[in-house]
């Protein structure tokens, strides 16, 4: 009896809500087949009764016929307070204007429905935003009859969205202001999705460069640092965070030092998705790091000083010591060699000195390159010993076989300088310092890679906890004023932060320092500096003909006649003119050329590269008591075969004649 009465209402309403949107099928003579139509209407009607969406007929003037209690949860109104309300009267006074366009261009013909998104006024007096997606209903004749609405509750997703874009407004507004670059790249295509304004300021190239080609800001690394920004491109998420400086250069010319910060991007399942990077122009804290280790080194070698020329004359007593037992002996053969064996060794030892404090006064300027652990602790060992009071006394425990690390020889040897010299300081009235040198793993790292472990240990003063916690503070210093700057250990800390490395401390009052420095360690064979031969071939015994170039007449003189002894022919010029024109006059004759850096009239440089352009293949060999490492291009350039560094011997000068 129920569902005759639900047939009967379908017939007698066909526009209720319930029979929204089913359409009879017909027979031939035209009847409506109500019984199948029915069996659609009463699944159609429990859909829509138990929907969270809203549901509504609504009349051509818009008043509501008929509404779901989706609708009413979603709005507050009852359905029977809907019949009083129209659409205008709910809808947002902004929104009303472009509402009544819509509806009046379905109205005419312009399509049959339109989705919107609108804000509806809740009876709560608060604006719910809804998703609109409106019919218009047609009779057969095309005449327009009401609207079927369907309404769905986006509140919770346009608070998203809004939230999202002020989040994407303020993340704008901040990386246009800041003054790193950032950008953002997807890890699979590699395709860039964000590059903040800074680039363009930093690289001095377009962003579009950059959308174009992601990789193009490779192109303004300096070629020597090349590999170190390259180090910054994570390939996979294992690979974690990456923290690199190095050099670019802009189209000008000018060179800038950029710290670069790459960090790998995870999604919700863990796969790795985004690639984010943080670049910071860091030319002038570079600057600032360089003069301040510079101004410590100085400050090292203030120390070293004192220590030094008393070295230093007790060298010269020495020679004059003996030069006088020359003058004394010059009937006994045997003396006068016992004499001249002292007086080449203590020169030797002054050779020795001068060289160390060459290393100590170089200019701190960053240069990554393979080197020798051992021999750089061993040099600066070296120094510490012939330069400290007789009351302390050095142990140390370095291996013979070679521990290599890539590193800025210079800002090591600071490192090492710094260490030793604190831990003498520590002891005014004497005592024990012990260094020691070995590799371990490192159990700091996920791969166990090897570390090189640097000790120096004094038994002190020793530190207490306070002054552990800020010994390497800037400007923290427990020595007296005009003693120090309080910036040796903090230069420490930088230098070996640039080099991946650590330091740590153990100490006690009245107990004792010991310093442990982390470097790590490489595993492929160091490569020889080309300029510096360290190791002659076997000695040949077929002549050479020999242009010599030197202006200190005291080594021009006994070299030529020291290498015409040995059968070699000499050509001598005393300045940088008179030996191009030996060379033009004599260069089918000459098998290589000796020149000294420092000449008067043309420098050793400045001829080295006339003679070059005339003969590609001659050997070129330059002396110097000091080399500029800013020259080390233009050496490369010309092409000279070695460095010969004074003070030398003779018989060194001869054995590299003879291998060529």
């Amino acid at each position: 009896m129920k569902e005759d009465e639900e047939m009967q209402d379908c017939k007698e309403n066909p526009n209720s809500l319930d029979h929204l949107s089913l359409y009879s099928e017909t027979d031939t003579t035209g009847k409506v087949k109500w019984n199948d139509w029915f069996c659609q209407v009463s699944h159609f009607k429990n859909i829509i009764r138990h929907s969270s969406d809203g549901y509504a007929i609504i009349s051509l003037e818009g008043k509501y016929i008929s509404v779901n209690p989706g609708l009413s949860r979603i709005l507050g109104y009852t359905e029977k307070e809907f019949q009083d309300l129209n659409y205008q009267s709910l809808t947002h006074p902004n929104d009303l204007g472009s509402d009544l366009d819509s509806v009046q261009a379905l109205m005419a013909g312009d399509g049959s429905s339109l989705r919107r998104e609108k804000r509806y006024k809740h009876k709560n007096g608060q604006y719910v935003w809804i998703q609109l997606d409106l019919t218009l209903i047609r009779d057969e004749e095309g005449f327009p009859q009401y609207f079927a609405a369907q309404l769905q509750e986006i509140s919770e997703r346009k608070r998203s969205e809004k939230a999202l874009k002020e989040s994407e407004e303020k993340f704008r507004q901040l990386s246009e202001t800041i003054d790193e670059a950032f950008w953002m790249k997807d890890a699979e295509t590699q395709k860039l999705l964000y590059v903040s304004p800074a680039y363009e300021r930093i690289w001095g190239r377009s962003m579009d460069s950059l959308f174009e080609n992601p990789d193009s800001w490779l192109n303004s690394v300096h070629p020597d640092d090349l590999h170190l920004a390259l180090q910054t491109i994570p390939k996979k998420k294992e690979d974690g965070n990456k923290n690199e400086k190095f050099r670019i250069r802009l189209d000008d010319g000018a060179e800038r030092w950029i710290r670069l910060r790459t960090f790998p991007v995870f999604g919700a399942d863990g796969s790795f998705e985004r690639i984010l990077g943080v670049a910071r122009d860091v030319t002038q804290q570079h600057e600032l790091e360089r003069q301040l280790a510079h101004s410590q080194r100085m400050e090292s070698i203030g120390s070293l000083a004192g220590g030094v020329a008393h070295d230093f004359n007790n060298i010269l007593t020495v020679i004059l010591g003996f030069s006088s037992l020359l003058e004394r002996n010059r009937e006994n053969p045997e003396k006068i060699l016992q004499s001249v064996e002292v007086i080449r060794k203590t020169a030797e030892r002054g050779t020795s000195l001068v060289r160390q404090l060459l290393t100590l006064a170089r200019k701190v300027e960053s240069f990554f390159r393979p080197i020798a652990l051992n021999d750089l602790i061993s040099e600066a060992l070296n120094i510490a010993k012939s330069t400290f009071p007789k009351s302390i006394s050095i142990d140390s425990d370095i291996p013979l076989g070679l521990i290599k690390i890539n590193a800025d020889y210079t800002q090591i040897h600071q490192i090492f300088l710094n260490l030793i010299l604190n831990a003498k300081d520590a002891m005014p009235t004497g005592g024990n310092i012990s260094v020691s040198l070995r590799t371990a793993e490192d159990p700091l790292s996920e791969k166990g890679s090897k570390m090189a472990l640097l000790e120096v240990k004094d038994n002190g003063t020793g530190m207490d906890e306070e002054t552990k916690r800020k010994i390497f503070d800037p400007f923290f210093t427990t020595k007296e004023p005009g003693k120090g700057t309080g910036l040796g250990l903090a230069l420490v800390y930088s230098i070996l932060e640039n080099h991946k490395g650590r330091i740590t401390v153990e100490s006690s009052l009245g107990q004792g320092t010991k310093f442990t420095v982390y470097l790590p360690v490489l595993s492929e064979s160091k490569k020889e500096d080309p300029f510096f031969e360290t190791s002659p071939k076997d000695e040949k015994k077929d002549t050479r003909t020999v242009l010599l170039i030197e202006d200190e007449e005291m080594i021009r003189i006994p070299l030529a006649g020291y290498l015409s002894e040995f059968g070699h022919k000499l050509y001598v010029a005393q300045d940088g003119e008179e030996g191009i024109a030996a060379y033009s006059q004599h260069k089918e004759d000459i098998d290589v050329v000796i020149c000294d850096l420092n000449l008067p009239k043309a420098n050793g440089l400045e001829v080295l590269r006339k003679i070059r352009a005339q003969d590609r293949n001659l050997p070129l060999f330059l002396a110097s008591g000091y080399i500029d490492p800013k020259i080390k291009a233009d050496l490369e350039e010309i092409g000279i075969k070695c460095i010969i560094q004074k003070p030398y011997h003779f018989e060194s000068i001869l054995k590299k004649i003879q291998n060529i």
